[in-house]
């Protein structure tokens, strides 16, 4: 691997060039925050995943499938244990092949041309800035900037995109998984820290402004499926509606997220020591990172923002309310009454009450759970006011899954 530094007329011409703010995008939610939307200052993300940094790295990037697949053999001597979404192979000479994919989203079609830019080709390097904090071309969050398209500024870097939790007034990163961008390939916030980290970029550390590095690595973007050791490539992450993700001869991949691993990548604190636990006791840990075994499962009962035709599919009460099904054209979701707040359940989408008929009614809000409202039938994410009433709420705003 090679590494030398990127020159900075270069650095500053392609952070403003190939990959610009799209403020029309909206999102769900995440753990990561995006303080800067409250006047903080773009963040230093800490690495503490148990993955090591690869040998002879690849990556391929799908644009039809929005998939980016990362491939290297583990170091020699390498005894950590691998998490749930990392897949394992033998190879020759007793090294150890893994495997990561990871969704992304990729250009926008531009209704002027009918197109959307994108870069398909092969690649041998990789130009990394550690710490992108945001300017007046786009937000970038603090998140690596990796680039590949140096003469187009196409690069792999955070989501761009985040929405305000209505509850704690956080705005949040959450990476929407389609034809959205201005052609570079956004990924979760966390995800592309992991993916610095394997390409060598000791994302363990806090890194400056300025800092930037080369690795010599196998780039495919391609417009077609990405296949894999005999079957196309997926990742169990929702998409969009127009994206065209394979139905047979396809591996699914799983893939890990903040909301669930707070502790694997967190923002850094000057005031705690990088010592391994530096993520620790960042947020609830839900999910168990070997096997993938979701500590805290979804009730089965419904729920608020669950699908339903009548009043009899939503039998639950919440603070002393009972559910109706709200229905438009045929189509349902369950809901309480609310003043100011609505009530939450672990497992399922946040809550939100939001003006409806000039009355307060709970609705969920988008989120991955619902699949940034695809699965709730007949719904689509809109931005809802709060309905206060007499609850003594303060003014919000949130997005939810409603008609």
């Amino acid at each position: 691997m090679s590494v030398r530094h990127l020159p900075l007329a270069l650095l500053s011409t392609v952070l403003a060039a190939g990959c610009v703010v799209d403020a029309t995008i909206d999102s769900s939610e995440d753990e990561l925050k995006n303080i800067e939307k409250t006047g903080g200052t773009s963040q230093r993300w800490i690495y503490e995943g148990p993955l090591p940094a690869l040998d002879s790295v690849k990556v391929v990037a799908s644009l039809k499938g929005h998939t980016v697949r990362v491939t290297g053999l583990l170091p020699k001597g390498f005894a950590g244990a691998l998490p749930f979404y990392a897949k394992p192979k033998s190879v020759e000479g007793g090294r150890t092949l893994v495997t990561v994919v990871y969704p992304i989203a990729t250009g926008a079609v531009d209704p002027s041309t009918g197109k959307a830019p994108m870069a398909p080709g092969s690649y041998k390097s990789l130009w990394t800035v550690p710490f992108t904090p945001t300017n007046d071309k786009a937000a970038w969050g603090g998140f690596p900037f990796m680039l590949y398209q140096p003469q187009r500024g196409i690069a792999f870097h955070g989501p761009i995109t985040s929405t305000r939790n209505a509850d704690t007034g956080d705005w949040e990163w959450r990476l929407v998984r389609g034809p959205v961008s201005h052609g570079c390939n956004r990924m979760q916030g966390e995800h592309v820290v992991e993916l610095a980290h394997l390409m060598g970029i000791n994302m363990r550390v806090p890194h400056q402004v300025g800092e930037s590095v080369q690795r010599s690595t196998d780039v495919t973007v391609t417009t077609e499926w990405d296949s894999f050791d005999g079957s196309f490539v997926d990742v169990d992450y929702p998409a969009l509606p127009q994206v065209k993700r394979p139905k047979t001869g396809v591996t699914l991949y799983p893939t890990w997220d903040s909301t669930n691993l707070p502790n694997l990548v967190c923002a850094h604190d000057a005031k705690r020591p990088l010592d391994g636990t530096h993520c620790a006791n960042v947020g609830e840990v839900r999910q168990d990172l070997a096997t993938g075994t979701m500590l805290v499962e979804p009730e089965a009962e419904p729920w608020i923002g669950h699908a339903c035709a009548t009043n009899a599919d939503c039998a639950f009460s919440a603070g002393g309310k009972p559910a109706s099904c709200l229905v438009s054209n045929g189509l349902g979701y369950c809901t309480i009454a609310c003043e100011g707040y609505c009530p939450d359940r672990a497992g399922e989408a946040g809550s939100f009450c939001g003006k409806h008929a000039g009355a307060g009614r709970c609705m969920a809000k988008a989120a991955v759970e619902n699949e940034g409202c695809g699965a709730i039938p007949g719904t689509v994410a809109k931005t809802k006011e709060r309905f206060v009433g007499a609850s003594g709420a303060s003014s919000k705003v949130a997005t939810v899954c409603t008609f």
